[in-house]
């Protein structure tokens, strides 16, 4: 009787079990049909109203200096672009980079993205170029403009263009945390397997809260708009006041020492009063990221490689590939601009100070994050004695160094986009 009795508790308890087990595959495969089913119809996040991508929007600046004049317009989703909407059929390419992607000291027609646009439409591909770059932005904001940009822009192909030894030195700890957060988002057990299980339904989440941001940018203030003297008068006071008022006397001696161009250019606000700063500040600047053994060096290129991985996780939720090219600083590759920099205030080694130190590090980073790497920095090498390559004291590209990027990058994209850019119906 015992026997039988114990026998039934455990039928019973197997039923249960089994009943148990059936519910929760039953909740499992509905979560999975509901998934796929959002997958289908589910919308993304859309160029519609205003959003604050980068830039406020809508807004217009003018710049001036001792050595250019240039108006930055900004679109209605806060770029320094045109203004944006769906183009199926057109191959969408994203650049994510700083003030050398941006095109500071030139207009937009003649920014390198601008120009590779035409470069490979004259090649017969439908191409459109969108420019995600930002004045003073390193490789931590690269990785916070893919992360809040590409689920809007949905673009096909995505290029992060690292100007050489500068974003070296910028992936330092300021982007430490963003880093244990993506470290969280891919790596914990219980995050990873909800997005791999159900990739609709995450996708969906973060597709609402970049439309609700969107929303709420939608209801802003009138477009700001500032003129070359509005810029020029707060240049001048940075310069004045948050500057040269709280240098030590030690960097006031250097400050003296440097060249009286540059001076008269600073105190007038035409001239960048940060690019000052930072000499007296660290002149060995452009020194330092290219000891590429030292333990500094390594650790700002493990950053690097974190935050790389950062922008290609962003990109493959969208469908996009990333490469990954660096941007020739002319203390790198030009004799006048190494020249030019110490007028500045800034020390150089020309034994350091090369095109393939100034590459190599973006390389080992490139390679840590397992991305592709790319540089033209030989075509500007072949061109070292040309001394309207780059501004003479602001160092940036002038439209010449533009054009000529556009040039020696054309075929390394063209190579990457042959097999899958639409060709243009003539």
């Amino acid at each position: 009787m015992g026997n039988s009795k114990a026998v039934n508790g455990t039928k019973a308890w197997l039923k249960n079990i089994g009943l148990a087990l059936a519910s929760v595959l039953a909740v499992c495969a509905l979560s999975l049909a509901v998934d796929a089913l959002l997958g289908r119809f589910a919308t993304r996040p859309e160029l519609r109203g205003t959003r604050e991508l980068i830039f406020p929007p809508r807004a217009e600046q003018t710049f001036s200096s001792v050595e250019f004049t240039y108006t930055a317009h900004i679109n209605s989703v806060g770029l320094r672009e045109r203004e944006l909407k769906p183009s199926p059929g057109v191959f969408r390419i994203a650049a994510i980079g700083d003030s050398f992607t941006y095109g500071w000291g030139v207009e937009e027609a003649q920014s390198w993205l601008r120009l590779l646009e035409k470069n490979l439409r004259d090649r017969g591909y439908n191409v459109e170029t969108i420019n995600l770059g930002k004045p003073g932005a390193g490789p931590p904001a690269y990785a916070d403009h893919a992360e809040k940009a590409l689920p809007v822009l949905q673009p096909d192909l995505v290029l992060v263009i690292m100007h050489q030894g500068d974003d070296l030195a910028g992936s330092g700890k300021e982007g430490l945390e963003k880093l244990e957060l993506q470290k969280q988002r891919e790596g914990g057990a219980v995050v990873k397997l909800a997005r791999t299980v159900y990739p609709n339904i995450t996708r969906m989440l973060r597709d609402a809260r970049l439309n609700r941001l969107g929303d709420k940018r939608s209801q802003e203030a009138p477009p700001q708009k500032s003129s070359a003297e509005d810029n020029r008068r707060w240049t001048e006071n940075t310069a004045r006041n948050e500057i040269l008022a709280k240098m030590t006397p030690e960097k006031k001696v250097m400050f003296e020492a440097i060249d009286l161009k540059v001076r008269e250019a600073f105190m007038r606000g035409m001239f960048n009063p940060y690019m000052v700063g930072l000499a007296m500040d660290n002149p060995r600047f452009y020194i330092m990221p290219m000891v590429l053994d030292d333990p500094w060096v390594k650790d700002c290129i493990d950053r690097m490689a974190g935050q790389l991985r950062r922008i290609d996780y962003s990109a493959r939720d969208v469908g996009a590939t990333v490469a990954v090219l660096t941007i020739p600083d002319g203390v790198y590759v030009n004799d006048a601009a190494q020249k030019n920099i110490t007028r500045v205030g800034y020390e150089i080694d020309p034994k350091l100070m090369t095109a393939e130190n100034a590459d190599e590090g973006v390389r080992r980073a490139c390679e840590k994050a397992g991305l592709p790497f790319y540089t033209v920095s030989k075509g500007f090498v072949d061109r070292a004695t040309e001394t309207d390559l780059f501004y003479e004291l602001d160092s940036h590209p002038t439209p010449k160094g533009h054009a000529l990027y556009a040039d020696l990058i054309t075929p390394v994209i063209e190579r990457m986009i042959a097999a899958t850019a639409p060709r243009i119906k003539r």
